[in-house]
């Protein structure tokens, strides 16, 4: 057996540790949480083909607007509804980190799908689409943003709860955003927002996510505090 130095093992360790802080490598399987897209030759998914036409054809200014608005994903899009547009990375820097500390670590499992997956996108499955977003490159399905819109409000409902039905409110916008902007099938939006939620609940079993929603939770109070103190 090759005995590694202890420094080595010691970086190792404190690697492995700041890789795992909130959720561990293999705490879940994303095939097992999303099933298989439809067959492309299914009449499930030739349903959802005709769905992307006709949602092209009835888009409504709202609707395009809501697709730009959510083209490129910000977690304070998300936020800035729920507690006021002061919010941002400014005024709640703790969650700012959070967010991205966390992605870093959760990314892997949508990608894992997609990967696995490899669905193409409905305008490349029907070229005579014109989405309302810039065309979407990488693989359709499960959607990122309804992955990381149900990952990041199961995450601040955790944080605060007297919020999370607006939250959660604004993880379905997220998902429909991308629907009108033509960019996913509803299946794709579907599987994200399943996969973004079953990731939050293995995240809020570990301590470190705990510790960190608690510093979440009063960077919040004493913001909301201040901003109406101030107003």
């Amino acid at each position: 057996m090759v005995r590694l130095p202890r420094p080595v093992l010691l970086l190792g360790l404190a690697f492995s540790l700041a890789r795992g802080a909130f959720i561990a490598p293999d705490a879940l399987d994303a095939l097992q949480v999303v099933p298989p897209p439809p067959a492309p030759e299914s009449a499930a998914a030739a349903g959802e083909r005709l769905v992307m036409v006709l949602l092209e054809r009835n888009r409504t200014p709202e609707q395009a607007a809501l697709a730009q608005h959510w083209e490129k994903y910000d977690v304070f899009k998300l936020v800035q509804p729920v507690l006021g547009d002061w919010a941002d990375a400014r005024t709640l820097p703790k969650l700012a980190a959070f967010i991205k500390d966390s992605t870093l670590e959760t990314r892997p499992f949508t990608d894992r799908a997609k990967n696995t997956y490899a669905r193409r996108r409905p305008h490349e499955d029907n070229p005579a689409l014109h989405p309302a977003v810039a065309k979407p490159d990488g693989f359709s399905y499960p959607s990122g943003h309804a992955t990381a819109g149900g990952l990041h409000a199961a995450l601040l409902a955790a944080a605060w709860p007297e919020r999370a039905a607006d939250f959660a409110h604004q993880a379905e916008l997220i998902g429909l955003s991308r629907l009108y902007g033509g960019a996913h099938y509803p299946s794709d939006i579907v599987a994200g927002r399943r996969l973004g939620e079953a990731i939050a609940r293995e995240m809020l079993k570990s301590p470190q996510t705990q510790a960190a929603l608690e510093a979440v939770r009063a960077e919040i109070a004493a913001a909301v505090a201040a901003h109406r103190q101030a107003a």
